[in-house]
């Protein structure tokens, strides 16, 4: 059985931790799950919170939820009507899914709470249950056993990723066997998104602390952070939460997360947008963002870029270290969330940190992004230390188990496009590696696997992916064929091939324009390519959102029924249904140029995929 809890808040509860404690002892199965504090559901107003103490979900004794209470006494009214409207919001998220009713107002499995007491004992039609017959209340509960993908429904609808799925309006065959690229997508789509247990223990709990989340791109980072947010601000909405990112054209992305869980939590409420602040790390005039706002709160006016880049090779640290040195930095926020961490300087992180009342920052961070800076961060030089020489935040006191979670999985990329997008990146197959990881460790930590070798000069090293680490259904769906590689003499050729090919994703295929990106990785000629590409577009009554032209106060990827044409920078992070790279020969021009395979390591993040689940 798992446990998704604040170790230390749950042994803080110390009725909670004990009956935690001997449901463990129970050994109810591997796949049985038990929350504390969670699930959480907004009441009818925003002070009005319904939450679970404890919440067993099993594919054998359905939901049980806890309650636990002091010796010789009983339930209150309150309590009691609290426990029935926890009842009710539960069972109403349940049955709204098909699959989980055996009739239209009955669930294939049992909704009950337990009432755990020092007796047992019947009062007001409530079952009183001691924790010596806690095993017989939890058998006197088993239904019929639900099967994996009913299980794996009554999950999603728990932790409130049934909302992940964004499913698009394309004409397809229904065929379950077709190879149609509209009817590949539909399935991806259709398949129910869920958290992983490392996904869940870090989504659903938020500690009282700084605290970390590592993993490749398509890990699940960005939906973890916007589940928190959404939680966080469920459970206190009158506080103030940050959430910052990078990439400008993630702000839609972002948004749209928070809102769809914050949705799924709340009834369909809508949140508090003047609580939640979704800023651009540095912002400007038309762009707000976390340096621009701390500037203005403070009184304080704001260096611009030009001004900045004479002083420093990296403006964006100038102005947060300059920011910081003025000293008059008031905290604001109650929880800070920073999106794509490894983008961002050391004294970014100290703003951060400096605006955070309870210094509750959350941070998500690619060990893989930069083939410069493969050495994993080190959060003691990332904070820097206080007045008295003592680290900011230093993971080896170990404050909590929760500081520093490594997601191992990758969803989001078909298996072959990544270890392509290592290889190429890295240069393993050069005459001369241009880059290698430090140790096996450290390709254990990004999920892969060594078959044989040490990490260490003339080694020769056999390393995989293995399909639990990368289970996107692409693998299945297409195998090798998930990259296709093409070459031409001029650009204008392909050009001509890439404009037919999404002609006929369109017309033949059936997908939607909005589900077709394509990458320019030649800086360079990026305005010839899309100007030509554009053009050739256009005649077979296909549009274009051409995000060079962009302005640069965008903050979307895509718009429906355009196919968008992207930078790398900022198509990362993003997703799409089918991508297409051009000018990748400029990458090439110079196989040991390492200076020109970084672009590769951005490539390599967006990755070659067909679709992305998280």
């Amino acid at each position: 059985m798992n446990v998704i809890a604040d170790e230390i808040k749950l042994k803080q509860d110390a009725l909670a931790y004990r009956v935690c404690e001997k449901i463990k002892e129970l050994k109810l199965g591997d796949s049985a799950v038990l929350y504390y504090n969670f699930p959480l559901y907004r009441g009818d107003l925003p002070e009005d919170l319904i939450q679970a103490q404890l919440l067993l979900a099993s594919p054998i004794y359905g939901i049980l939820y806890f309650k636990c209470i002091e010796s010789n006494r009983y339930l209150t009214e309150d309590e009691e009507i609290y426990l029935d409207n926890l009842d009710v919001s539960i069972f109403n998220r349940l049955n709204k899914r098909s699959e989980l009713r055996k009739t239209r107002r009955e669930l294939k499995f049992n909704v009950a709470p337990i009432i755990v007491a020092d007796k047992d004992e019947i009062v007001n039609d409530k079952k009183y249950v001691s924790l010596p017959n806690l095993k017989q209340a939890i058998e006197d509960n088993k239904t019929t056993v639900l099967n994996d993908e009913e299980y794996n429904i009554l999950l999603s609808c728990i932790d409130g990723t049934s909302r992940l799925t964004t499913k698009k309006e394309r004409k397809t065959s229904f065929n379950e066997e077709s190879k149609l690229k509209a009817d590949i997508l539909n399935r991806i789509q259709n398949k129910e998104a869920a958290f992983d247990l490392e996904q869940k223990k870090v989504a659903l709990v938020t500690i009282d602390g700084p605290q970390r989340i590592r993993g490749l791109a398509g890990s699940g980072k960005t939906i973890i952070l916007t589940m928190k947010a959404a939680l966080y601000h469920m459970a206190h909405p009158n506080e103030e939460i940050l959430y910052t990112y990078y990439t400008k054209s993630l702000f839609g992305l972002i948004k749209n997360l928070i809102e769809r869980f914050y949705r799924d939590f709340a009834d369909n409420r809508e949140p508090d947008w003047k609580k939640i602040h979704i800023l651009h790390g540095w912002g400007g005039l038309e762009l707000g963002g976390v340096y621009s706002t701390a500037c203005t709160d403070n009184g304080i006016e704001p260096i611009t870029y030009n001004i900045a880049r004479l002083h420093s090779p990296n403006p964006f640290d100038y102005v947060c270290h300059s920011i910081l040195e003025t000293g008059k930095i008031t905290p604001k926020y109650d929880l800070t969330l920073i999106d794509e961490g490894q983008d961002f300087p050391d004294h970014f992180y100290q703003l951060c940190y400096a605006l955070s009342k309870e210094k509750r920052i959350v941070w998500a961070y690619d060990d893989f992004q930069n083939i410069f800076d493969i050495k994993l961060q080190d959060e003691k030089d990332t904070f820097g230390k206080d007045k008295d020489g003592n680290y900011l935040v230093d993971f080896s006191k170990n404050a909590h188990p929760l500081q520093d979670i490594v997601l191992h999985t990758c969803y989001r990329n078909p298996r072959i496009a990544l270890i392509a997008a290592f290889s190429l990146g890295l240069g393993i197959y050069n005459t001369k590696v241009l880059q290698r990881l430090e140790d096996n460790n450290h390709w254990e930590l990004l999920g892969f696997k060594v078959e044989s070798g040490e990490s260490k000069v003339g080694d020769k090293m056999i390393i995989s992916r293995p399909i639990e680490h990368t289970p996107n259904i692409i693998n299945q769906e297409l195998g090798i064929y998930t990259i296709k590689v093409q070459a031409f003499s001029d650009y204008a050729s392909e050009c001509r091939y890439v404009a037919q090919c999404i002609t006929n994703d369109i017309q033949d295929q059936k997908l939607r324009p909005d589900d077709i990106c394509v990458i320019c990785l030649d800086n360079r000629n990026i305005k010839s390519y899309y100007s030509l590409l554009s053009k050739m577009l256009i005649k077979n009554g296909i549009s274009t959102f051409n995000l060079v032209e962009a302005p640069n106060a965008n903050k979307h990827f895509f718009y429906d029924n355009y196919v968008t044409l992207s930078t790398i920078n900022k198509a990362k992070g993003n997703e799409a249904g089918m991508v297409y790279i051009i000018g990748a020969d400029t990458i090439f021009i110079n196989r040991d140029n390492v200076l020109l395979r970084k672009l590769n390591s951005s490539y390599k993040c967006n990755g070659i995929h067909i679709n992305n689940l998280f």
